[in-house]
Order: C-alpha cells, then sequence, then structure tokens
C-alpha cells in the first residue's frame, strides 16, 4: 500500500556488476559523479502542453540511506516478463544542500515504472544496490512503483532506502533492506514552492506503492546456484533465477510466479 513498508534481504552490489551484464553506457548514465546534475524537467510545463506531448512529470523525494550519502539515485525500471528493464535514471546531487530542494524531476511516458535501484554516493565512490539477472540483462527486484497518466505532474513521495548486513550465510554477506515512501517534510515542500512555483502549483501527490516483498538471498544467489546445478551439486533453483536463462529445462523457465 502507498505509504507502507517492505523489509527483505539482499546481497550489496557495487556499481561494476551493472557493468559486466549491462555495459558500460548504461552505468555510465547512471555514475554518481561530481559533474552530474540533479534531474529536472524543462522550465514547468503545464499539464495541457504535456497532455498534448503524450507526457507525465514525476517529481520525488530521494531519502538518503546513510550519513556518509552526499548524492543518492535510482533507475526506475518497466515491466518485462518476470523482471524489469531499466528505463531512466533518476539523481539527487548534493543532497543536503540548504539552498535546492532535494527533490528530482523526470518527463517520462505515461505508464507503470518501478525503483529497481538505489545508488549512494559519497566522498569514496558509489554503490548501489539491485538484483540483476546478468543471463537476461533484467533487473528481478522492485522496491517500489507508481503510475502517471498523460498530462499529470505527481509528487510520488520520499523514497526512503535503509541497508544493514545482518551476519552470513553460505554464499556471502546479506543485507536487511528496508523501504517506505511518506509525504515530504514540509519544510522541504515550502522549499520546492519557492524554488520551482509553477510545478508545485500543477503537482498534485500521490505516493509510490512499496514493494510488497523485497529481494532474497537466493535470488542473489543466481549465478551461484546456476553453476553449481550445472555440476550436478543441487537440483532446484528459485524460478526467478531459472527464467530467462538456456540452463534449465523449458518446464522450469516456464513456470508461474510474479517478480519479487
Amino acid at each position: 500500500m502507498a505509504g507502507g513498508v517492505m523489509r527483505g534481504r539482499a546481497r550489496g552490489a557495487i556499481p561494476s556488476r551493472l557493468v559486466g551484464a549491462l555495459g558500460a553506457s548504461a552505468l555510465g548514465a547512471f555514475v554518481l559523479a561530481a559533474c552530474s546534475q540533479t534531474s529536472r524537467v524543462g522550465d514547468a510545463p503545464d499539464g495541457p502542453t504535456l497532455a498534448k506531448s503524450n507526457k507525465a512529470v514525476a517529481v520525488m523525494r530521494l531519502g538518503v540511506a546513510g550519513n556518509a550519502c552526499e548524492n543518492v539515485g535510482v533507475w526506475l525500471g518497466v515491466r518485462e516478463g518476470r523482471g524489469y528493464r531499466l528505463h531512466t535514471p533518476v539523481r539527487v546531487i548534493n543532497v543536503r544542500s540548504l539552498y535546492d530542494p532535494p527533490v528530482a524531476e523526470v518527463e517520462l511516458p505515461p505508464g507503470e515504472y518501478h525503483i529497481v535501484s538505489y545508488a549512494c554516493g559519497t566522498a569514496r565512490g558509489a554503490r548501489q544496490m539491485a538484483s540483476l539477472d546478468k543471463a537476461t540483462g533484467l533487473v528481478r527486484t522492485s522496491y517500489a512503483s507508481f503510475s502517471v497518466a498523460a498530462g499529470e505532474v505527481v509528487n510520488v513521495g520520499k523514497f526512503n532506502f535503509h541497508a544493514s548486513r545482518v551476519g552470513l550465510n553460505a554464499f556471502g554477506r546479506p543485507f536487511r533492506v528496508t523501504v517506505t515512501v511518506t509525504d515530504w517534510p514540509l519544510e522541504e515542500l515550502e522549499l520546492y514552492k519557492q524554488r520551482r512555483p509553477a510545478l508545485y502549483a500543477a503537482m498534485n501527490t500521490r505516493l509510490m506503492n512499496v514493494t510488497p516483498r523485497g529481494p532474497s538471498d537466493e535470488d542473489d544467489n543466481c549465478d551461484t546456484l546456476l553453476a553449481l546445478k550445472a555440476e550436478g551439486k543441487v537440483q532446484n533453483i528459485p524460478e526467478s533465477c531459472a527464467a530467462g536463462t538456456d540452463s534449465v529445462p523449458p518446464a522450469k523457465t516456464a513456470a508461474s510466479g510474479q517478480p519479487r
């Protein structure tokens, strides 16, 4: 439900993990470098103009996962089979600025979008949390979702992402992930009104929906599980690992189920 909470466990993933599967060009559009800018749309598109161009604007506040985060970002994805295809990167640079509201704006075609990755940029570089299927190039996990219609300017809320280590399992050091979606703090709402008055006037709030289930430990160990299955060391693997691979029988890839 909107404004709800999702908790799950997942392995941490750094940007280099995406380079191997998606190519440097895809990751390069998302890197939270010093030269990047907060995602912004043009000069205050109004509803009729957006509707005529069959576009909408989503406005979102991205929370920080830890005190060290200076820049934050997410990838928006769209459904494709059992996974999500990367669609649009969204950034907030200098998230603690006292002058600029830490809010991102993105112009999108009408439809449903999912937050499928979260990145925190610090003085040491960027770290990213995502659950990627290397065989298909799709992301397995949606953390939250929202929909927009042509002509809308929608405030989808504040996306809060927290990840903490929870110990050891057979394949590595998993994280516990907690996601919440809330309204913006009142002082940030007022700051946005001052800095972006036309968009603020056109904006309606419709909080994104938190995805009920987060990534599982098994899903984030797909490469290991697939290799062990090929060696005959394990028999069963999760459906999300089997989807889109050539290393399992068709009966497995055709199994029903929803992305997590």
